[in-house]
């Protein structure tokens, strides 16, 4: 047997006290991850919804993160509320948000589209957005707070970026930024086809690829983060009120706890130090964690892609 020379215990057991304490060391690592769950386009993605799908979907998220325990943030595109003869019915089902002690956010009235839009023209549609949303709050005595940027672009040009930071800090709001970024879209929508196709074997197996990928971006940006920073930042993470959230956020709650996260607020996910860093502007969404590497000159580290088969039924479905 083989004896270490610097403690003269056989090296198996040196071996194995070693591979212990790695153990112990990653599952310390794991019991510290932190992550705050937001959600875009509500009361839910999609112009034409009818009163009936709004309600399932919310209705079932809202159920299963009462279920996870999971405080979240909706940010809402007030243009979906305006339907002739329902304004009351959906300002209800936002409001059933705050009921269940999440909170609300503004992502701009209509989901402008920051490339294409002058600063007047996005700050118009910002302020407009905030209008019901703001009434809501202020009703259960909360205040209006975070802005989530729409397509996670904060302007085409830096002068841009600066003016709208200064209304946004003018108006008192918080940007909310994503850490977590993903292309969960994607699996939405093909999700949604198979549902109204009646496949629920396609959509099942839709599901089951989703929560993979998903496991397989915060495997990415955890490390991306210990790279850079030193430490894994508070996660911030980007989804859509949508079915396949609605039908499935369970399983994608119980990846996450096996990855050892706790669920917290914005609010302290914010407290991050990261999240003080200087950024950069960029005409793609991409995550904090890329802008802050940008702002170093790093190059970014692209996400992890979505499967094949994935990708080949969302072009199906566009051509």
């Amino acid at each position: 047997m083989k004896y270490n020379r610097y403690t003269g215990q056989p090296q198996v057991l040196f071996f194995a006290a070693a591979v212990l304490l790695t153990l112990s060391a990653f599952s310390l690592a794991q019991t510290g991850r932190r992550v705050a769950v937001t959600f875009d386009d509500l009361p839910a993605t999609g112009g034409e919804s009818t009163l009936i799908r709004l309600n399932r979907v919310n209705g079932d998220l809202l159920k299963k993160l009462a279920a996870e325990k999971v405080p979240a943030v909706g940010f809402v595109n007030e243009s979906k509320l305006l339907v002739k003869g329902e304004v009351d019915e959906r300002l209800a089902i936002l409001d059933k948000w705050l009921e269940n002690g999440h909170l609300l956010g503004n992502h701009t009235f209509s989901h402008i589209a920051i490339n294409n839009a002058t600063f007047e023209e996005y700050k118009e549609d910002l302020i407009r957005g905030e209008t019901m949303t703001r009434m809501l709050l202020e009703a259960r005595g909360l205040k209006l707070k975070y802005f989530r940027h729409t397509q996670l672009r904060t302007g085409p040009t830096e002068e841009y970026r600066k003016n709208l930071s200064d209304l946004l800090k003018d108006r008192g709001y918080t940007v909310a930024p994503v850490t977590i970024d993903n292309n969960e879209y994607i699996f939405a929508a093909i999700y949604a086809d198979a549902l109204a196709g009646s496949d629920r074997l396609l959509a099942d197996k839709i599901a089951e690829a989703y929560v993979d990928y998903m496991e397989s971006v915060f495997a990415h940006f955890e490390i991306l983060s210990k790279d850079f920073l030193g430490y894994e930042v508070r996660q911030i993470l980007l989804l859509h009120a949508n079915e396949l959230n609605a039908d499935h956020f369970d399983k994608l709650a119980s990846m996450m706890k096996k990855r050892g996260y706790r669920f917290v607020t914005l609010e302290d996910a914010l407290n991050d130090k990261a999240y003080g860093l200087p950024e950069v502007v960029s005409t793609r969404g991409l995550s904090w964690l890329h802008r802050w590497m940008l702002a170093k000159g790093l190059k970014i580290r692209e996400e992890p892609g979505i499967p094949d088969w994935i990708a080949e039924q969302f072009n199906r479905r566009r051509s």
